[in-house]
């Protein structure tokens, strides 16, 4: 086997169920998947770098790192499967046959970290159609004892999961499809609601990232904007007009002239890179928006989020006052005499 440059690494990754951010240059910031149990909260703060250049990566935080390869096998793959993946996306060439299972082989896809690759690649085609969406939707649909369970301990409502598309797939994650204005399909992403071994979030091959729902798609004058689909379920299901922000670095500056004209509340997680999401997030909203952000708890550090805020409301006779003055603001929106102005 022989490495070779101007492989399709985006693909590879994201053929891996890693969402790569839209606008990442030769290194892209990604949660680490090697060890994410090591990390607080699952690695909230993305800890973790890929090469897309070259594939390797390495995580700042536990230190775990390595090659296309190794990344892989992190996933699951077999040695022989991970070997055919960098085929399939030209991160090495076919040679000879080995053992694909040797360290020499394994070695043999180092490159140089710093190497520019010689030719762009086509990005990959999204490997989800709208037939797959409602398949996965009819798959939930027969899984009541999991809705009931997403309802009590998510805080999501059946009616909004059915207008948002949310589904199951075949691995058991919940799929939630991202579209354009028009509303064509541009990406899906797998969502595991409960604590278990690796990413909580990954995408189906060739997503693009945007929000969620598209901003189009909400008529509301005022919107809140979250830190990731999870929230902005929970918020919908409590009657709060919430459009999903896919990770604190998925923003990008030039969605602002969506919000142009509207009141946006910025609610992100209580957490160092929350927090900073929030404010580059506002800074491009001021310019044609009514902007505030709004922290949920600035004593906390933990990753305390809207869906935490939401369930312990819901279970418990304590309440957030940030949260209950987002939700007079949104009560006050939705008001007939506020419905009337609008008009």
């Amino acid at each position: 086997m022989t490495a070779v440059l101007g492989g399709d690494v985006r693909g590879f990754y994201e053929s891996l169920g890693l969402a790569v951010p839209e606008r990442a240059g030769h290194e892209a910031a990604v949660r680490c998947f090697a060890s994410p149990d090591s990390h607080r909260h699952g690695d909230r703060s993305p800890s973790a770098s890929i090469s897309l250049v070259n594939g390797a990566w390495c995580c700042h935080g536990c230190g775990a790192r390595g090659g296309a390869y190794d990344a892989a096998l992190a996933f699951g793959h077999t040695p022989r499967g991970a070997i055919e993946l960098m085929i399939t996306h030209r991160l090495i060439e076919r040679r000879s046959v080995r053992d694909l299972s040797s360290p020499a082989c394994a070695q043999s896809t180092a490159v140089n970290w710093n190497a520019h690759p010689r030719t762009t690649p086509e990005r990959p085609r999204l490997e989800a159609t709208n037939a797959d969406i409602a398949r996965w939707q009819s798959s939930l649909s027969r899984r009541p004892s999991m809705i009931l369970r997403l309802a009590q301990e998510r805080e999501w409502h059946y009616g909004v999961i059915c207008e948002l598309e949310v589904g199951l797939d075949a691995n058991g994650r919940l799929t939630i499809p991202i579209r354009t204005a028009p509303g064509d399909l541009q990406g899906v992403l797998r969502y595991q609601p409960w604590r278990t071994h690796g990413p909580k979030m990954l995408a189906v091959r060739g997503t693009r990232l945007g929000l969620i729902p598209h901003p189009s798609r909400e008529s509301a004058a005022h919107v809140v904007l979250v830190e990731g689909p999870a929230d902005m379920i929970a918020a919908r299901s409590n009657g709060i007009a919430a459009i999903a922000v896919s990770g604190t670095y998925a923003w990008r500056a030039e969605w602002a002239s969506l919000f142009a004209g509207r009141r946006v509340t910025v609610v992100m997680d209580c957490d160092r890179p929350g927090r900073e999401a929030a404010s580059r997030i506002a800074s491009d909203l001021s310019a044609s928006s009514d902007v505030r952000v709004l922290d949920l708890d600035p004593a906390r550090e933990d990753g305390y989020d809207l869906t935490d805020a939401l369930l312990t409301r819901a279970h418990s006779s304590l309440g957030s006052p940030a949260l209950a003055s987002l939700e007079r603001a949104h009560a006050t929106a939705r008001s007939p005499e506020a419905r009337g102005v609008e008009r």
